[in-house]
């Protein structure tokens, strides 16, 4: 049984990621998504195992997202718009929570949790190759942005993918930390990643995404702070960038300067994001303490703020959902997933011998990503997504293999008794000789 729910778990993610039911209409018919979620949750429900839940429930992180998911369904009563809550918040909010659960009951050995993120990393890639194929191919882009009268195109997901050019960028720099330690395990890896790297950049640079372009910043500067190569990494970041910027259309240029010049055409747009998030927060004052209700921040700034569209900013869209008191429990639940990682990377790095270079090179990508969806979650939504459920479940993965193997390294090896004849003496190397001697051989004639 948990090695059916291990291989369905791996298939769910592929189909997830990659949007199999879009891409298949037959399975979109049969809705199998939700029909694995089920049967995997119906699989882990009947073959629970009491070891590991144990294991599980003394984690610190999955305290935090009990408490949060029980200090949702209490608090329907109280919020703003319970229907909303109970007609879609709640079904949008599960979707993401499963990955949590789904990582922490079903890998829990270093062998599965290499296949995992083998598979994981996979469709990221794949998420990103397929629309920039389709753009070098056919011209394909995805997406628009308007600049003072006029559109600047932008790669977005293709077109069986749901995400737009932040989506997008947020993908890439998803994947680009873990390749990164990962692949540089081995030679072969290196290779691999030092010709998949440069599309991904490439691929970036063609969203136009300015979270993005400030994500890459921070993933950048965790490489530096963890590579042993730095002059290396300085000088090919150098590379890049003087390769790149010169490529940039004028349009391109703009929107990356408007960051740090207001006179750039792109300027307003960052003007209006920054009154965007003063009004969204004052949205978070009409119900400061429990909210508007969990799946509601849309609604809520349509009804009481001035914009259609959800908190673009993580911490505003927890704070119009769940209140004050809820974003307070999410931030403890943050908290202890970059505990979790840095204290594997800790625990790994001080361990002779080296139990595992796979679990401190996943544990360094990890704490890259989290550097960088920190900054990222200020500009984006993500309560309900998959990102922080899925990276909470691997820090919980890590810290107990991490955990179980340095027990394993620091445990006394037992001592094998030799069993002594009568006859046996002292040999001058400090062996038994004489009949009986060590192990039960025979004497020599």
């Amino acid at each position: 049984m948990p090695k059916l729910a291990y291989r369905l778990y791996m298939l769910f993610v592929v189909s997830w990621f990659l949007h199999l039911p879009a891409r298949v209409p037959f399975l979109g018919v049969l809705r199998f998504d939700l029909l694995l979620l089920l049967i995997i949750s119906g699989l882990i429900l009947t073959a629970s195992d009491q070891r590991t839940d144990a294991r599980v429930s003394e984690n610190s992180t999955q305290k935090y997202l009990l408490a949060l998911i029980f200090y949702v369904i209490v608090t329907i009563p109280l919020v703003e718009w319970p229907g909303s809550v109970l007609k879609g918040g709640i079904a949008s909010f599960a979707k993401g929570v499963v990955f949590f659960f789904f990582t922490v009951r079903l890998i829990d050995t270093e062998k599965k949790l290499k296949a995992f993120v083998f598979v994981f990393l996979s469709c990221q890639v794949f998420r990103v190759l397929e629309p920039l194929y389709l753009h070098v191919t056919t011209g394909y882009w995805g997406s628009t942005a308007f600049m003072s009268g006029d559109y600047l195109d932008r790669l977005s997901g293709s077109p069986h993918d749901i995400v737009n050019p932040n989506g997008l960028a947020f993908v890439i720099l998803t994947a680009l930390p873990l390749l990164h330690f990962l692949c540089t395990l081995t030679s072969w890896g290196t290779l691999f990643y030092l010709g998949l790297a440069p599309p991904l950049v490439y691929a970036l640079i063609l969203t136009s995404s300015r979270s993005g372009l400030l994500g890459l910043v921070i993933v950048l500067l965790g490489f530096f702070y963890l590579s042993r190569h730095r002059v290396a990494l300085l000088a090919s970041v150098i590379i890049g960038f003087a390769l790149i910027v010169p490529n940039l259309s004028p349009e391109q240029r703009d929107r990356y300067r408007s960051i740090f010049d207001d006179r750039a055409k792109n300027a307003p747009t960052v003007e209006l994001r920054m009154e965007g998030i003063k009004d969204d927060v004052k949205v978070i004052f009409h119900k400061p303490f429990v909210g508007h209700g969990l799946g509601t921040s849309r609604e809520a700034n349509v009804n009481i703020g001035s914009s259609s569209l959800l908190a673009h900013n993580l911490y505003i869209e927890v704070g119009q959902e769940l209140g004050l008191c809820g974003l307070a429990i999410f931030l403890c639940f943050m908290g202890s997933v970059l505990t979790n990682f840095l204290a594997v990377r800790k625990a790994l790095e001080e361990t002779t011998p080296r139990t595992s270079s796979f679990l401190l090179a996943l544990a360094n990508g990890g704490s890259v990503w989290l550097a960088m969806n920190i900054l990222f979650s200020f500009f984006s939504y993500g309560l309900h997504g998959y990102e922080w459920y899925l990276f909470g479940g691997l820090s919980v993965v890590l810290n107990r293999l991490s955990t179980e193997q340095n027990h394993d390294v620091r445990a006394p090896k037992k001592l094998k008794l030799l069993r002594v004849g009568p006859d046996s003496k002292l040999r001058p190397d400090g062996g038994l000789a004489g009949s009986g001697s060590a192990r039960g051989r025979a004497p020599a004639s």
